[in-house]
């Protein structure tokens, strides 16, 4: 919880929607305008009662009875028809309200940077999207029916009841100030609890993300009991915020139905009375019971809906304050006018950066490379090689200095403009959900068949893709997971070079590949990397031996660089580096060609 109350700034949840329903004010006027209709409708039907019972029944008039009975059909008519009318504009409105804020969640996680996600549990994200937003569904679909509709029959049926009586009208007022108290009372700490509800979802949530994430880890290590005992006191945390939202329902509720009960008491004890001394009618009486349910039922409906009401606003809260998180890495305001794709001449100038202001994990970095030069950056974990690579990309800002594309500060290129000009290889090959050809044109949307199929044969793993079950329409799951690692980085690889960008940085793969896949790998690797400015973090000596420059990075600064045989020959980090890591591996330099090597896995 603290994490996230760190990271998303608590805002009132309820503006938000209001300014996000605004412009539906139409359509909710319509629908309130249908409300207002089948709610006097459902009045006027005591009425229809109380003359039938005065009028017809007492006085024997047949004709006045017929009256009443057809008044009160006609009057059931009308709630039918508006009733369902006001139901389906609700609905309607409801539903493109959650279509948007969806929408809004969707696109705003999309625009935010790693250091958002690296903060933020992923767990809690999705509750923003699912049981946030459908207990915000539950509030549109019913909740405004509902209090609309009690607050206009709360009303009219007051005036009704000091119309036909007041003397019966302040009986019944004697059970209001108990109602007032209890519902204030209730309202105070359901608040409370249904926040707390929220908190115990979102903690069950993370806890069963992160179990199933992570469950090959869990097995490996026979975790599953002490999963199961952790699971369990989450989940009674979260099984005791409930009961106690249950607990207050069950002492307010039972309470509203007693003071419903002694009502009615009241009204036939006074009603009765006075109608032995022809002050009311038996009819008035019977109006002014059937009247108690238009005051108590609006009531009991109001005191449900501010549960859901509650729920919603907390959940709103949640949803609202993720929105109001600003990008770490923004739009600028006003960007350079360019052509994309840029120019591929990378500069660091004095660039210090840590994911902790206080801990730098690069120092005063100067860098500058060439378009169409070939360096890789090599180093021990932990380095700063991938941050290096990030803020390339730009996945991070600079805390200080600049890094420039083609003269430009990233910092006033939009972002589509960089990312036309510098596309990211990462070390994993990541497939999405669909077919072999839906994830090679992640990289180029607008592409042809043809283009696709031509990207493939120009890597040379055209045949491979054909040989799968349905060839380019093969379907893969989740993360690719039908596909071995080394099918899934040649399909990277190809939505990278179908993308065609200037600039290329590669996080070379360092799973253990079979002989024949490894080759695949590194061919297509050679043509994807021919005539663009590339930086690669090596982890094959085959990458580094055929480098322009290889950077040395220990410590969050450039040690050293050169070629790979000029800094063999010069003995330092970079020679202790090789001798300690690779010697063992091959014989010597010269015949170490394409042999796997462990210059820093991570970085």
């Amino acid at each position: 919880m603290s994490e996230e109350v760190r990271a998303t700034p608590k805002v009132n949840g309820l503006a938000g929607a209001l300014r996000m329903l605004a412009p539906r004010w139409p359509m909710l006027l319509l629908a309130t305008a249908t409300i207002v209709v089948f709610t006097a409708a459902s009045l006027a039907r005591p009425l229809a009662i109380q003359h039938a019972l005065d009028e017809g029944v007492a006085k024997g008039d047949r004709a006045e009875l017929l009256k009443a009975c057809l008044a009160f059909g006609g009057l059931l008519l009308l709630v039918y028809v508006f009733q369902g009318l006001s139901t389906w504009i609700v609905n309607r409105v409801g539903q493109d309200f959650l279509y948007d804020l969806r929408m809004r969640l969707f696109e705003h996680y999309q625009r935010m940077s790693l250091a958002f996600f690296g903060r933020e549990n992923a767990g809690r994200l999705v509750a923003r999207m699912t049981s946030d937003v459908t207990t915000v569904n539950d509030v549109l679909n019913n909740g405004f029916l509902v209090v609309v509709q009690s607050l206009l029959t709360l009303a009219g049926a007051t005036v009704i009841l000091l119309t036909l009586s007041v003397r019966l009208s302040l009986a019944v007022a004697l059970i209001l100030p108990p109602l007032i108290v209890a519902t204030a009372v209730f309202r105070v700490y359901s608040d409370r609890a249904y926040n707390r509800v929220r908190e115990r979802i979102a903690d069950v949530m993370v806890h069963m993300q992160e179990t199933f994430s992570g469950l090959r880890v869990v097995q490996a290590f026979a975790r599953e009991q002490k999963n199961r005992e952790r699971f369990g006191e989450i989940n009674e945390r979260n099984f005791e915020a409930n009961v106690y939202t249950v607990k207050l329902s069950s002492l307010y509720f039972p309470f509203v139905e007693w003071l419903r009960g002694a009502a009615i008491g009241l009204i036939l004890y006074f009603g009765g009375r006075q109608e032995a001394g022809d002050a009311v009618t038996v009819g008035t009486v019977a109006a002014f019971v059937f009247y108690l349910e238009f005051i108590f039922q609006p009531i009991q409906n109001l005191s449900q809906v501010f549960d859901m009401v509650q729920a919603a606003n907390a959940a709103l809260g949640k949803i609202f304050g993720v929105l109001a998180v600003a990008p770490d890495v923004p739009e600028p305001e006003r960007p350079a006018k360019v052509q994309p794709p840029l120019e591929g001449r990378i500069e660091l100038e004095r660039v210090t950066f840590g994911y902790d202001p206080d801990r730098p994990v690069l120092r005063e970095i100067d860098l500058v490379i060439e378009p169409g030069q070939h360096v890789v950056l090599v180093g021990p974990t932990g380095a700063g090689k991938s941050t290096l690579a990030k803020l390339i990309t730009r996945m991070y800002d600079p805390t200080a200095g600049t890094v420039r594309i083609g003269g430009h500060d990233l910092r006033t290129l939009r972002l589509a403009d960089l990312r036309r000009t510098v596309t990211m290889v990462p070390q994993e090959g990541f497939l999405f959900t669909g077919t072999i050809r839906e994830n090679i044109l992640f990289g180029r949307p607008g592409a042809s068949d043809a283009d696709v199929r031509a990207a493939c044969e120009r890597l040379g793993i055209d045949g491979f893709i054909r040989s799968l079950p349905n060839g380019y329409e093969t379907l893969v799951s989740f993360r690719g997971s039908r596909l071995s690692a080394g099918e899934k980085q040649l399909v990277s690889i190809a939505r990278a070079f179908l993308a065609d960008p200037p600039v290329l940085v590669l996080d070379e793969a360092t799973s253990s590949l079979d002989p024949h896949t490894e080759e695949q790998v590194e061919r297509s690797l050679r043509t994807l990397l021919e005539g663009r400015t590339s930086v690669v973090i090596a982890h094959r000596l085959s990458t580094i031996r055929n480098a322009d420059c290889v950077y040395v990075i220990n410590d969050g600064r450039i040690v050293e660089q050169g070629t790979h045989d000029d800094l063999l020959a010069a003995k330092g980090f970079y020679y202790d580096l090789y001798m300690s890591q690779f010697r063992r591996e091959v014989p010597a330099p010269s015949n170490g060609r394409g042999a796997r090597e462990a210059l820093g896995a991570q970085g």
